[in-house]
């Protein structure tokens, strides 16, 4: 696993706002136990900010259609 992995909240919002707007990603963030979030290994929360690992994070949205 590299550190490039990881993207702080923010960061990887603004990578992605043509998909998700920061709403939607901290909706996600607090909904994580309930939307499977926090099993899939994606989120850390380190010093009170969270990171992103982008490849889990893509693996858990991509499991989630309708």
């Amino acid at each position: 696993m590299l550190l490039n992995d990881y993207k702080q909240k923010e960061h990887f919002q603004k990578e992605h706002e043509f998909l998700f707007s920061k709403n939607q990603i901290d909706w996600f963030i607090r909904q994580r136990i309930n939307n499977g979030l926090n099993d899939s290994g994606a989120l850390m929360k380190i010093s009170n900010k969270w990171y992103i690992h982008t490849t889990k994070f893509t693996h858990w949205f991509s499991s989630h259609s309708s």
